[in-house]
């Protein structure tokens, strides 16, 4: 340690792609998915996938598009609705960027406010462009097939190419919390809550590999009550508690092969 404190923009830089090969699927060392093989096998992608959790969703996000050609799949819940600039902050370093959604009404707002935006549904048919990273920005959780986008993205990006999916993390503590009690408070339009195992098995199925996924850090916003409970349960597990459990969305990214 050398004391020095990293600044919000170094902790969100993407750090670099092991080139280490990795075995592509569970299914090349064992024929059981409750093999002790095969879960070693899962244990092992996802310890050499798991990254610590970054300050800013956005910030990391920009990082990965910089240069790049963009598809941002589902813009309009965070474009028109809630006001967040995920598409812009994107569209604003990447080489190229689309976005897409099938709800024509609010496509149509983004498109007068010059955005280049176009109504499309990539789970059901494909793009006629290559694309080098997709974003999919608080979208699976509300899909019924969340598989599908997986599918999208073996499609439609270039070969070493990019999935990247924000979601909330069903592991959050107060998420948790809540559950046990038997309460939601999450969006009643969610119909799913994707977790680490299940989006490699996603990414494997259509020949992609989850190359990294880590927490977003709750913000300086939260409550006195939110830092005191995340301390407590420091104390009470040490290093056993994974970091992720005080951060409400996850990032994962999965890569094509070249």
């Amino acid at each position: 340690m050398n004391g020095r404190i990293n600044t919000v923009e170094e902790r969100c830089v993407v750090p670099a792609t092991s080139t280490e090969p990795r075995t592509r699927s569970w299914k090349d060392v064992s024929d059981d998915p409750n093999s002790t093989e095969a879960i070693r096998f899962r244990n092992e992608t996802l310890a050499a996938a798991h990254g610590d959790p970054v300050p800013d969703r956005i910030a990391y996000i920009q990082n990965l598009c910089r240069g790049k050609r963009v598809l941002d799949v589902g813009v309009v819940d965070h474009t028109v609705r809630s006001g967040q600039s995920l598409h812009r902050s994107v569209a604003s370093v990447a080489s190229y960027c689309l976005g897409t959604d099938i709800l024509p009404e609010a496509v149509k707002t983004l498109q007068a406010r010059g955005l280049n935006v176009r109504l499309w549904d990539v789970t059901s048919e494909p793009l006629d462009e290559q694309f080098d990273v997709m974003i999919c920005g608080e979208v699976i959780e509300h899909l019924g097939n969340p598989g599908g986008l997986f599918a999208a993205a073996a499609r439609t990006l270039s070969p070493a190419g990019r999935l990247v999916l924000t979601t909330p993390n069903p592991f959050y503590m107060f998420r948790t919390r809540d559950n046990l009690r038997g309460r939601c408070f999450d969006s009643v339009d969610h119909v799913t809550m994707i977790f680490p195992s299940g989006v490699a098995e996603f990414a494997e199925r259509e020949g992609l590999r989850l190359d990294r996924y880590r927490g977003v850090s709750v913000g300086p916003a939260v409550t006195l009550r939110a830092k005191l409970a995340l301390t407590t349960l420091r104390l009470l597990f040490g290093r056993v508690l994974s970091p992720d459990v005080g951060c409400y969305t996850m990032i994962y990214e999965c890569v094509k092969p070249a």
